[in-house]
């Protein structure tokens, strides 16, 4: 990102953005040049290349240019719009596939970028992001109609994966012929220059920055009788959301006096607001949710840490950011962060990532495995997140890659940073081989409320043999964890029939839920008609309220099917009914081995079976 003071040292004049001709020497060191800024991430979006292209865009325009910038609509944002000092900005109605990315045919987007660059008589075609379809098409076009063309790389890959070989292909094809391209460090270079086969003497390395007057320090704005820790970042895997929810819990303990306010929004935001409900800390961290980049440094100046968890950076704007507003940055070691800023304004901090065997566990390569282990490699080896390879094993299902690792002394309780278990990954793959395999060799089977709990991820995916075989272990069956309730509660609510009958039948309370909801509530609110009925007919009360005083009916959809079944079961129950549900609770929660001793007739045993 360009600095934008006026006669600002060191930055290029119009003439570095001169015209070249392939092939040709010659440039028109007089030029102004109508510059088209191509990227699928802009406003109303916001993050380091929305504010990169936007700054950018502004330092242009200041220095005589004329800049666009074409991207998808976002929402009811289409058309053409205009922000500061006249910058034009077009919002293409262009379907979104993924993460705000458009889906690419090449084809579909000619038209429409066609008829831009001939109506604005561009002549520089300067695309943003490998992760932009758009910002691809735009350089395939331009090369058609004989534009000139730029393109900046804003992050890492790796080389090994399914999607980074898929996308690195990709990059070889659109950048084998652009004019230049700019990446924002040295190991983002390094990367690009392998990934895409370029001649690294296109690659120019042109650092970000931020104008040091939009970002000043206030220490009037924080407390200092309370250590602030500030995170400012999308909340996805590749920046480390969950390394950033396993430390949280550690520190708060550890230190009493210690806050964190965490800005941002992205789909990993529920493993954080889990963390905050299971260890009771609202009061002490804050999720602000998105916020408007004119906002980040009111956000910046309340702390005295700013904590960057990423996993793969190419720069990271935000660390720059924080610096400028004088807070103490503390990082992972990752891409081009040791770059940015010098050793006495960040602290830096590197983990052993996947190793060999992590991966043998994942794709389950016996052989590989069990070669692995005889050359003397630590079966404990843990990732940043504290994976292990049996729990990678545990998470694919491969029983004999689980045995082989625990034969050999790998910890079968180990923690994750967000509390899973091997026994846990277990349950969310459905392996009841390996559940077997983990509770021979000592797996905790009922585990503190804290961690993330085994028999409700079994529930939740359906896995009722796991959840059979927990059971069976003397898990108990009304465990309620705070953001999932009961077993039977998580299963009404993720609508596993055949858990919830199961469940009944081995004795689980009808009406112990989540705190003063009941099963029925939850299953009233999925519209689940065969569950309710099933639930009365295991006594569920269907005047029981809510914390907001609301009964299951209250919650039913009006004139529905729902609310028709309960309207139906609202009266007296049966004498027949009454009496079961009498004689199943007298009989205790093992009801259903101890009927079997009453020496009952078959229809009557039965019917208090529910068969």
């Amino acid at each position: 990102m360009a600095y934008r003071g006026r006669g600002g040292r060191g930055q290029p004049s119009s003439a570095s953005l001169s015209r070249v001709i392939p092939g040709s020497l010659h440039t028109f060191r007089t030029c102004a040049h109508n510059i088209c800024m191509v990227s699928d991430f802009f406003y109303p979006n916001m993050g380091g290349v929305e504010s990169h292209i936007y700054q950018l865009s502004q330092c242009l325009i200041e220095r005589g240019h004329k800049v666009i910038i074409v991207t998808h609509a976002y929402g009811n944002r289409k058309g053409i719009r205009y922000l500061t000092n006249g910058l034009k900005v077009y919002y293409l109605p262009l379907k979104v596939m993924y993460n705000q990315s458009t889906a690419t045919t090449l084809f579909h987007s000619l038209p429409l970028l066609r008829y831009i660059f001939v109506r604005e008589r561009v002549t520089i075609i300067h695309s943003h992001s490998s992760f932009s379809a758009m910002a691809h098409d735009a350089l395939f076009h331009a090369k058609t109609m004989g534009l000139q063309t730029v393109f900046t790389d804003h992050s890492l890959f790796g080389f090994a994966d399914v999607s980074s070989v898929l996308t690195n292909k990709l990059l070889t094809v659109s950048l084998c012929d652009t004019n230049h391209i700019i990446c924002v460090s040295y190991t983002s270079k390094e990367n690009t220059v392998l990934r895409a086969a370029l001649n690294p003497e296109i690659v120019s390395v042109i650092p970000n920055a931020v104008d040091p007057t939009d970002f000043t320090p206030d220490p009037f704005r924080r407390h200092d009788s309370i250590i602030t820790i500030v995170v400012v970042s999308r909340l996805v895997y590749r920046k480390g959301t969950d390394l950033l929810s396993g430390i949280i819990p550690e520190l708060c303990q550890k230190y009493p006096d210690l806050k964190f306010i965490i800005g941002g929004e992205g789909p990993k935001r529920i493993i954080l607001e889990e963390v905050r409900e299971r260890y009771q800390l609202h009061d002490r961290v804050r999720l602000l949710g998105a916020l408007e980049h004119k906002d980040v440094r009111n956000v910046l100046v309340q702390g005295h840490i700013f904590l960057n968890t990423s996993l793969t950076e190419a720069f990271c704007m935000a660390i720059v950011e924080a610096a400028s507003c004088g807070l103490q940055v503390v990082s992972t070691r990752v891409g081009g962060i040791p770059e940015v800023l010098p050793e006495n304004l960040i602290i830096l901090y590197c983990w052993a990532d996947r190793s060999p065997l992590h991966e043998a566990a994942a794709q389950g390569r016996l052989l590989a495995l069990k070669t692995l282990i005889a050359q003397g490699v630590n079966v404990n080896l843990v990732t940043i997140n504290r994976v292990s390879s049996l729990h990678e094993a545990c998470l694919g299902g491969h029983v004999a890659c689980a045995k082989a690792l625990l034969e050999n002394g790998a910890h079968v309780n180990g923690v994750t940073v967000h509390g899973a278990t091997p026994l846990f990954n277990a349950c969310c793959s459905g392996s009841a081989a390996c559940v077997n395999v983990l509770l021979e060799f000592g797996a905790k089977a009922q585990l503190e409320v804290h961690l993330a709990s085994p028999i409700h991820e079994a529930v939740k995916r359906g896995n009722r043999e796991c959840m059979e075989i927990l059971l069976a272990n003397n898990v108990n069956i009304d465990q309620e964890v705070p953001h999932l309730g009961t077993p039977l509660y998580a299963a009404c609510t993720y609508q596993r029939l055949d858990c919830v009958k199961k469940l009944l039948e081995l004795g689980a309370n009808v009406n112990h839920g989540q705190w003063l909801d009941t099963p029925l509530h939850a299953a009233a609110k999925q519209n689940s008609v065969e569950i309710i009925h099933l639930l009365i007919d295991y006594g569920a009360n269907l005047k029981c309220k809510n914390a907001q005083g609301q009964s299951a009916l209250d919650l039913a959809a009006p004139k529905s099917s729902v609310e028709q079944a309960l309207l139906l079961r609202e009266g007296p129950p049966a004498l027949s009914q009454l009496c079961r549900l009498c004689v199943r609770k007298c009989l205790g929660r093992n009801c259903h081995k101890t009927i079997h001793k009453l020496y009952l007739p078959d229809p009557l045993e039965k019917f208090l079976l529910y068969q």
